[in-house]
């Protein structure tokens, strides 16, 4: 077992408070990965979990015992620090016994545990070397051993990749994904990189300024995100973010801004600011000039175009806004192309303009019952 509850935990530094009145609950086997800017408050959260800070506030309790108080060293979790944490004095073996040692684990048996540790993560040939003579991938295998060796409740690790490059980090994500479907154990798994976040989560939250925004699965939170925030973070290019207003017209919902037009459905709206979102792979040059049609038209001109091998992005003007759209290539438009750009109903997202929060249209059962959907409150 290793679910994890967390209860309105709170940590401040002087004047700032790192981590705010946070609630979630980590389940049982879950890949938990705390996605989030620099400075949003993911590593005070973990370093909490682990016992290496004492909140200001809040509980922490681990299979229904409060740990909030419980020295680091006295709880059953294991830590993967971003640097490694090993000692430099000590072999392989003796780096990945350690806390085995320091448990008075039988020799016999901590030697077993290390060769079958050993041998899941491919560095049995390595047990005799030291720390100096280790590839930066090899000493995070290392550092990933140590904790699974204890055969903890829980794991908790902080940006573990970040000092690989880019080739190593793609296999050693695979690697560690593997690892977590053989061990069927909790990892919470903190990190800034939004690829990792997307490939290796079973879960992702999302933190800003020490709350969170959102938590969801990897699909849930790029399909529909809570906040202009988590729209604005995820993906690559993010989503097209656009002040606009939404009213009515000729019986029609509307929402419209410079250069942007948007029918949503039939009724009456009062007239409200809000930011429409699209993402850039759902956008389509169109020669469709059907503008009575659901969905969003965008008038543009080609700025830029960018060739990323596969696929290629366009950088357009619309009103005051750059507005990105992904397309496979070869792509037709070129710059200073005055273009007409297209969304399908389904793909757009609104969000209120005050509170950033993500506005609902409910009341429908599918996507072309427009008369009963209405603009709801905030999520």
């Amino acid at each position: 077992m290793g679910s994890i509850r967390i209860e309105g935990l709170s940590r401040k530094f002087q004047n700032v408070t790192a981590v705010d009145n946070i609630s979630m609950d980590i389940l049982d086997g879950d890949f938990l990965v705390l996605l989030g800017p620099s400075g949003c408050g993911k590593t005070t959260l973990l370093r909490m979990l682990a016992g290496l800070l004492e909140p200001s506030s809040g509980r922490i309790v681990l299979d229904d015992e409060d740990i909030t108080n419980v020295p680091a060293k006295r709880r059953d979790v294991a830590m993967v620090f971003q640097n490694y944490a090993l000692y430099p004095h000590l072999s392989v073996a003796k780096n990945l016994g350690f806390p085995l040692r320091v448990r008075k684990v039988p020799k016999a048996e901590a030697h077993e545990r290390i060769e079958e540790v050993a041998q899941q993560l491919d560095i049995a040939h390595l047990l005799e070397r030291k720390p100096k003579e280790l590839s930066g991938g090899q000493r995070q295998r290392v550092a990933v051993g140590r904790a699974i060796v204890r055969s903890p409740r829980a794991f908790l690790m902080d940006e573990p990749l970040s000092n690989l490059d880019a080739k190593l980090r793609t296999a050693t994500r695979r690697e560690l994904t593997a690892l977590h479907r053989r061990l069927g154990a909790t990892f919470v798994y903190v990190t800034h990189d939004q690829i990792e976040a997307m490939t290796m989560a079973t879960r992702i939250a999302l933190l800003n300024n020490g709350q969170v925004e959102q938590i969801g699965t990897p699909e849930e939170v790029y399909d529909n995100p809570a906040s202009v925030f988590v729209a604005g973070f995820l993906g690559s290019p993010p989503m097209n973010l656009i002040d606009a207003t939404v009213g009515s017209e000729k019986g029609r919902v509307v929402v419209s801004s410079s250069g942007v037009r948007a029918l949503l459905w039939p009724g009456e709206s009062d007239e409200q600011k809000v930011v429409l979102g699209v993402r850039p792979e759902h956008l389509t040059v169109t020669a469709d000039t059907d503008t009575d049609a659901a969905g969003a038209r965008f008038q543009a001109r080609v700025e830029s175009v960018e060739n990323l091998g596969s696929e290629q992005i366009a950088y357009c003007a619309v009103g005051s806004n750059t507005v990105c759209v992904r397309m496979p290539r070869p792509v037709t438009v070129r710059s200073g192309e005055s273009v007409a750009l297209a969304a399908k109903l389904e793909h757009l997202h609104l969000f209120d303009a005050e509170s950033g929060r993500r506005l609902e249209w409910v009341g429908a059962t599918d996507l072309t019952d427009f008369d009963a959907r209405v603009l709801s409150g905030q999520l």
